[in-house]
């Protein structure tokens, strides 16, 4: 009896729980909510549901969702977008949606405002730090401290380590048995892989009462992430094209890839592409978690199938890929062109950007895709949106249909937070266009690489042409000012198209150099 009792602890000493940052990448809205999502409300909802499966005499309660929003803002919810956005974003990753569920993507919201708490708190320390008045300066100025950046991983973990116990009391309440839906936050270590949280921690026999704190006490950052990646992972060394044709002076890419045996997801990170050109279609990358961060002037070719898709801080960039299984987030983006296919598309923080998506054209997931075909736009903080069909010349990506450049069924957009500065039908926020367009070329199969740029003297003979032709109009010179107007605006565009179109060429020229 000793030894296995001492086993036992042995055992509780070695177990630690993860975070699983996969739920919190699926589920968190784009875009900071509003302050009725609090715990106040949360608790209120739950308490309201609770109530209704004591009279149904129902163990889980599965709800639609109207029925969601109608509780929802009976409670002291408001925004009906926001509360459709958390009920599409459930749905979409538990299939089926449970209160318990709905109650879980409602808690991880507050991170935001967690985050916000953490932030406004420190000011009063900086201002204990300033020197009165500051040197040379006419203004009182704190002294701010070097800045720590925490990954968003990390902050997940601070989050669960401060609110923990809150979630434990809205979802396990006094039930006597754990509640399955924490599996989907919690990941064991230093087990098989079939063991959840719920099965570890029934098989420790640990009182209930004091389960959150033996969960505290082992919580860490998620093992399989971008942190993971960048520490444990393994380095990828995938050609680049130059885009410039000088030598080159940029940083080096960063890419590295984290597919150990134990991992559920395979997490690919591309991180400070400048000036490349990249074009994958491999196994490598079939079936991954990809992450593309501060990409700038680049054109990215990602064409195998994805599990899910995160794009953050990148500017100029053209980015296509395969189909999405699951969804794409587009974070803190500018003059980004994004061809894809998702079921679900979040965008916050971005402008000035187009998307031509579409379903996934994959027949077992086109049922629920089609049917569910959603955008999420952040209104505060987006503008200047276009989407249109994804259209491209596919062949022989595995794609099961010859065309999809019309939608089927046209995307459901949904805006949070829509900015009271803009119109009603948010027309400078996004423009929805269903107009057939010339297929984006993927340039890797059956496509001849012309081995010089454009003869520029042709150019010149081009402006010269133009110029005489000019001179020979009878205008006045407020007539020929306004025609000059409006003739630099236009090379001016015309100029940034075939500034863009030359980088692409190079990029491409140089990728099959050195292939």
């Amino acid at each position: 009896l000793i030894h296995f009792i001492k086993r036992g602890l042995i055992e509780r000493m070695d177990l630690k729980f993860h975070v699983n940052s996969e739920l919190f990448d699926r589920l968190l809205l784009p875009g900071i909510p509003n302050n009725t999502v609090n715990f106040g409300n949360i608790k209120k909802l739950a308490k309201l549901w609770k109530i209704r499966r004591e009279c149904t005499n129902q163990k889980e309660l599965h709800i639609s969702q109207t029925t969601f929003i109608k509780d929802a803002l009976s409670v002291g919810f408001k925004d009906e977008q926001m509360l459709e956005a958390i009920f599409i974003l459930s749905q979409h990753y538990f299939s089926e949606v449970k209160t318990d569920n709905l109650l879980l993507a409602l808690f991880l919201q507050l991170i935001y405002t967690h985050n916000l708490s953490l932030t406004r708190s420190s000011s009063v320390e900086r201002l204990s730090r300033e020197e009165w008045p500051r040197k040379y300066e006419n203004h009182l100025a704190a002294l701010r401290p070097k800045p720590v950046k925490l990954h968003e991983e990390e902050e997940q973990l601070k989050f669960l380590q401060y609110r923990f116990k809150d979630l434990w009391s809205i979802l396990q309440e006094d039930q006597p048995t754990l509640n399955p839906t924490l599996d989907h936050l919690l990941n064991p270590s230093n087990t098989s892989q079939d063991m959840t949280f719920t099965k570890v921690i029934s098989k420790a026999d640990i009182p209930m009462n004091q389960v959150p704190d033996f969960v505290l006490a082992r919580l860490e950052v998620c093992k399989n992430g971008v942190l993971s990646c960048i520490k444990q992972g393994r380095r990828l060394s995938w050609p680049l094209g130059d885009n410039t044709r000088c030598l080159e002076t940029s940083q080096p890419a960063k890419m590295a890839i984290d597919c150990q045996k134990n991992n559920q997801r395979k997490i690919i990170v591309i991180n400070q592409i400048n000036e490349k050109t990249l074009g994958k279609f491999s196994s490598t990358l079939d079936g991954g978690t990809v992450k593309i961060h501060r990409c700038k002037n680049s054109f990215l070719y990602l064409l195998s199938p994805l599990e899910s898709l995160t794009i953050t801080k990148c500017e100029n960039t053209r980015i296509i890929t395969g189909q999405v299984t699951n969804i794409v987030r587009v974070r803190d983006c500018r003059n980004v062109e994004l061809v894809t296919m998702s079921p679900l598309v979040t965008v916050e923080a971005s402008w000035e950007s187009s998307l031509l998506v579409s379903p996934p054209n994959d027949r077992k997931l086109r049922e629920f895709s089609d049917r569910d075909f959603t955008i999420l736009v952040d209104g505060q903080t987006c503008g200047k949106l276009e989407v249109k069909p994804y259209n491209v010349n596919y062949k022989g990506l595995g794609l099961q249909d010859e065309r999809v450049s019309v939608w089927k069924v046209e995307p459901k957009i949904v805006i949070i937070n829509p900015s009271m500065q803009r119109s009603s039908r948010n027309e400078d926020l996004i423009h929805v266009s269903t107009e057939e367009k010339q297929p984006s070329k993927i340039p890797f199969t059956n496509i001849n690489l012309p081995n010089s740029v454009p003869d520029e003297r042709k150019e010149e003979d081009i402006s010269e042409t133009w110029r005489q032709y000019l001179e020979q109009q009878d205008l006045t010179s407020e007539e020929k000012e306004r025609v000059e107007g409006e003739v630099s605006k236009l090379f001016s565009r015309w100029c940034r198209i075939q500034k863009k179109s030359r980088k692409e060429l190079n990029g491409l020229i140089s990728l099959a150099n050195k292939l």
